[in-house]
């Protein structure tokens, strides 16, 4: 967004050089009142093209304090642990997640307002480029009468290479258009054409001083509608940008809005009834933990919904001396608990190992942490399975 207002700054000060050099290699072969009114126009378009890229410089600065992104991404965190605690915790948060649609529907509120500036300054951008088609068709009006001037010698000693030409280019200045301009070659080429029939008008004794002064007019008309078709330009991409930024920005609206519709949808995570308990420092099963995993095995729907997760826990008995030479820490007892029981699992009860999920969390989260006897476990829980 900084790198796109540095732009503006540098493209209206650039611009506004531009056009002073411009006003200053104008011809002065002009009444004053002529002059008046020229600057008039000049002014009112070019001021109507600043004050847009004003406007389109303080909606970004707008969009940027507002820091959607980062808003964006506090949402989607809370989204996500919201979505941890419903899986893993088997937590509703339906109050947390109505908070969320709300600051979410607050934040595309915010959206919806920036579209419809956006909307205000492209209506100012079509009259703008109104504007600078009228010097178009006046440069074209002026085209057309000193075609007809022309046409109404009909001297022998007329080159007809000259009103051909004129002709020939004015058929191309008429696509004239605001994206694009007037093609430089052609309105050079019929400035050319009206140059030589002025040369042979005096020559030949006529008067074409009213053809002089539209050439005059003409130039003035051409310089005016370039200097200020490279604002235009300029602004047109300041706001195609600006049209990305919010595109970008809506995007990422109706994502947060799809995970916060998937949280609402998603199974809750649960618990099977009965765990795997172990000897202090222990990692092996006894034959209640066999019989419990044939029971477990045996009530595993066969759907493909949900995954299991097999965590193991200790108690806060610190590692001794001799069991440290296997196990670090309680992190690694308690992943070497939920291991013995994937690992029966896996080749006595040839258990699908696609649908296995291992953890262990050491002696902590542990809510039977007050006694140490039951702290010593392996759980089983059932886990939504990720939609791809």
């Amino acid at each position: 967004m900084k790198r796109i207002m540095c732009v503006i700054l540098l493209g209206i000060l650039f611009n506004m050089a531009s056009m002073w050099a411009a006003e200053a290699s104008q011809p002065t072969m002009q009444t004053r009142e002529d002059v008046y009114i020229k600057i008039k126009e000049e002014l009112i378009l070019t001021v109507d093209i600043y004050k847009a890229q004003v406007e389109i410089l303080s909606m970004i600065l707008n969009l940027e304090k507002k820091d959607l992104g980062q808003r964006n991404a506090d949402l989607r965190a809370q989204i996500d642990n919201l979505r941890m605690l419903k899986v893993f915790e088997g937590k509703d948060n339906a109050e947390q997640i109505l908070l969320l649609q709300q600051q979410l529907d607050s934040t595309r509120d915010e959206l919806a307002n920036a579209y419809g500036d956006l909307e205000q300054l492209n209506l100012k951008l079509k009259q703008t480029e109104t504007k600078i088609m009228d010097y178009y068709s006046k440069i074209n009006a002026l085209a057309v009468q000193t075609i007809g001037m022309v046409e109404k010698d009909k001297n022998p000693k007329l080159n007809p290479n000259i009103l051909s030409s004129m002709k020939a280019n004015y058929s191309i200045m008429l696509q004239a258009n605001a994206a694009d301009g007037m093609d430089e070659t052609a309105y050079n080429g019929f400035r050319q054409a009206v140059a030589d029939y002025i040369r042979y008008a005096a020559d030949n004794k006529i008067d074409v001083s009213a053809m002089g002064t539209n050439l005059m007019t003409m130039s003035e008309y051409y310089n005016s509608a370039q200097a200020n078709q490279k604002q235009y330009s300029d602004l047109q991409l300041y706001i195609a940008g600006y049209q990305k930024m919010l595109d970008n920005e809506h995007a990422e609206k109706e994502e947060l809005q799809k995970r916060l519709n998937e949280l609402r949808s998603l199974p809750f995570g649960k618990t099977y009834t009965d765990k795997i308990y172990f000897a202090s420092g222990s990692v092996e099963l006894d034959k209640e933990a066999i019989r419990i995993l044939g029971e477990f095995a045996a009530s595993v729907p066969s759907d493909d919904e949900y995954e299991i997760m097999i965590t193991g826990f200790c108690d806060d008995t610190p590692i001794g001396p001799t069991l440290k030479k296997k196990y670090a820490s309680n992190w690694e007892l308690s992943l070497a608990r939920s291991s013995a029981v994937v690992r029966y699992m896996l080749e006595t009860l040839h258990f699908p190992p696609e649908k296995i999920i291992i953890a262990g969390k050491g002696e902590f989260n542990n809510d039977d942490n007050q006694d140490k006897k039951l702290s010593r476990k392996v759980e089983f829980r059932f886990v939504p399975k990720e939609k791809k």
